[in-house]
């Protein structure tokens, strides 16, 4: 295990000598996004700050796909302390974007999507607080899954906002996320894990486009997604229906408390050491600073309640996901401000990390359910009818 330059801006460390076991995943490479452990390797968080010591363990997701056979190879870049979506980083170097190089990778988890868009990892884990997993997964054409928060042990993660942190897995194709997923899923059912706890069921185990009951299968869709996406699932038998997400209320609800928390979870070296952050970072953390308790509260019970009123909306019309874009707007160019984008750019990410869904991003098609199960239950039929991951619209 060695400290090396990053290559292209990806790679922070490589890894060898993880001792791997003989599953579903064996002698897949994994990429690693810097703010988890892995034993023997620092943990820089993308950030000059952090990282002096290597991690004494390795974090249970890595654990977990390690145990069905992956094989950890490199510690991977990102927006410094996930708390951003360019993956411009001061101190590691900018990330690319393997597919469109004159764009950005999109953030927070821009190296973990790299590194499967450029051929360096199969699988990759990433981290998705509001959104960190799906941007990059749009802006270069990979898959990724959002869990729902608390369904995986964050042991060895570091924090940027607790309550709706999350790690999920990323790859080329929706069946290998679904098989990381399941490596991940079933360390989380067993006793005592997060899952196990929570009483927490799969979701639908059919094959979603069968429409189990024999009843035609419904799904939302919000805003413009891939329309070649659309005849795929008319095709499937599925019916679509409109539904509009009230995208200004849930971020009005949603950015108070996860602000609040980031203070919170930066209280030991900001404003200490602001001067030891990327300046695009410290600008974000000034912006969390003094949020009082009682606007904390006020903030998760709004998210309580839209979570409510949402999925009895959905459940009205019978809809078992939502379909979506993942991106606001198209790609932006390298070079352009992050400040001028971040908000437009994860437009249709944020509400299924502040109400608290499952989503899955097919390049730049996101698809929201309850569960996990249901969401990779409809992008692997998605994906058997023909679905590749949708490019970004690139404007």
């Amino acid at each position: 295990m060695n400290g090396t330059a990053a290559p292209a801006g990806i790679v922070i460390t490589e890894l060898s000598g993880t001792e791997t076991g003989d599953g579903a995943l064996r002698g897949l490479r994994l990429a690693v996004k810097d703010n988890i452990d892995v034993a023997g390797a620092p943990t820089t968080g993308g950030s000059r700050i952090c990282g002096h010591e290597p991690a004494l363990a390795t974090a249970p997701t890595v654990a977990a796909l390690a145990s069905a056979g992956a094989r950890p190879v490199a510690k991977v870049n990102l927006h410094e302390f996930a708390y951003g979506v360019s993956s411009d980083n001061p101190w590691h170097g900018r990330v690319p974007n393997p597919r469109f190089p004159d764009r950005i990778p999109g953030g927070s988890s821009g190296g973990s999507a790299a590194a499967v868009a450029a051929g360096i990892a199969e699988l990759a884990l990433g981290t998705d607080t509001a959104g960190s997993i799906r941007i990059p997964a749009a802006c270069t054409g990979v898959v990724g899954l959002r869990p729902r928060n608390g369904s995986l042990d964050l042991a060895g993660v570091q924090p940027l906002c607790p309550s709706f942190d999350t790690v999920g897995p990323m790859a080329a194709s929706v069946s290998l996320v679904a098989e990381a997923w399941r490596a991940l899923s079933e360390r989380a059912s067993s006793p005592g894990g997060p899952l196990a706890r929570a009483g927490a069921a799969g979701g639908r185990q059919d094959d979603p486009a069968g429409g189990g009951s024999g009843a035609p299968l419904r799904v939302g869709v919000c805003g413009d997604p891939d329309p070649a996406a659309l005849r795929i699932l008319e095709g499937l038998g599925v019916q679509t229906v409109r539904v509009e997400l009230p995208l200004d209320e849930i971020e009005a609800a949603f950015w108070p408390a996860f602000r609040a928390e980031i203070a919170r979870a930066h209280q030991a070296t900001y404003p200490r050491l602001a001067g030891d952050y990327d300046p695009n970072v410290a600008a974000k953390l000034a912006g969390t600073q003094g949020i009082p308790l009682e606007r904390y509260r006020a903030s998760r019970e709004r998210l309580a309640a839209l979570r409510e009123r949402l999925l009895g909306e959905w459940g009205r019309l019978g809809a078992v996901a939502v379909v979506s874009p993942v991106l606001g707007i198209p790609l932006p160019r390298v070079g352009e401000r992050e400040e001028d984008y971040r908000d437009l750019l994860g437009l249709y990410a944020v509400p299924a990390s502040a109400l608290d869904l499952a989503a899955l991003a097919v390049g730049d098609l996101q698809i929201m359910a309850r569960s996990e199960r249901e969401a990779l239950d409809l992008g692997l039929s998605l994906e058997r009818a023909g679905l590749t991951p949708v490019a970004p619209r690139l404007g």
